[in-house]
């Protein structure tokens, strides 16, 4: 069995240990029960108390190290109950972070769109102010020619009115 494939990390190779030695523990208890109960069962029969035996009963310390081991795996069983259920709340956290990231990639798609909008607007605008600049500049010049024909029609004027003068004058 690859425990990469089953998503377990090398630091959970402690938790598959004891997941293994959970499940022999609990075969030795399948193995050992029929024959638990068969005794239990014919002692209880043959008399009402049992007597305490001189010799002290390899049955009793098989069946101490079987309850030793079954307290393991319920300690085991416990601790991978809580591992669990930490699990269960960092994947809630993680749908939580990822439902944000995802209403936030839904304001910033048309935000782009909007900033887009913007910059092609800021272009026209440039383009606008370009053309009045030189707008602007072709008027000054035609102003400054019109300044000219004006000062040159004034200065025709007083000419003329001179002359209209001194021939009022003269007469």
């Amino acid at each position: 069995m690859d425990p990469a494939r089953n998503g377990v990390n090398d630091g959970d190779e402690r938790s598959v240990e004891r997941r293994e030695l959970a499940q022999r523990s609990i075969r030795r208890v399948a193995l050992v029960l029929p024959f638990l109960c068969f005794f239990v069962a014919g002692s209880s029969h043959a008399a009402g108390t049992p007597k305490p035996s001189p010799t002290p009963n390899p049955m009793i310390a098989q069946l101490d190290g079987v309850i030793a081991e079954l307290r393991e795996i319920n300690a085991t069983i416990a601790s991978l109950r809580t591992a669990v259920n930490e699990l269960g709340g960092r994947i809630d956290k993680l749908e939580q972070v990822s439902s944000d990231v995802n209403d936030v990639k839904a304001t910033v798609v048309p935000m782009r769109e909007e900033v887009r909008g913007l910059y092609v607007e800021t272009s026209n605008v440039r383009s606008e102010i370009s053309r009045l600049e030189e707008k602007s500049v072709a008027e000054a010049e035609s102003l400054g020619k019109s300044r000219y024909v004006f000062t040159l029609l004034l200065v025709a004027t007083m000419v003329l009115q001179v002359v209209v003068l001194a021939a009022l004058l003269r007469r």
